[in-house]
């Protein structure tokens, strides 16, 4: 092997070497955004099941007030 292709054995294999160091850093950034991406999401979803629980439970108590309102009104009409 002569000296002009070691050098273009050389260059070759730098080439290969930086590219699969760029495709590496590419798939690591990717997934780490994948990962924080489904962080937030998990995140929004949890708060939005707490949101939903807290509704819950002030229409649970908005109907046993309308209940008890209206049991009081029928106690009214059958005194009448």
């Amino acid at each position: 092997m002569n000296m002009g292709q070691s050098g273009m054995l050389f260059v070759f294999g730098m080439f290969l070497l930086v590219t699969a160091i760029i495709i590496a850093g590419f798939h690591f950034a990717a997934t780490a955004s994948k990962a924080r991406a489904t962080a937030a999401r998990e995140a929004h979803y949890r708060e939005l099941a707490e949101k939903a629980s807290v509704d819950a439970t002030e229409i649970q108590a908005s109907l046993i007030e309308i209940k008890s309102r209206l049991a009081s009104l029928e106690r009214q009409r059958a005194a009448e």
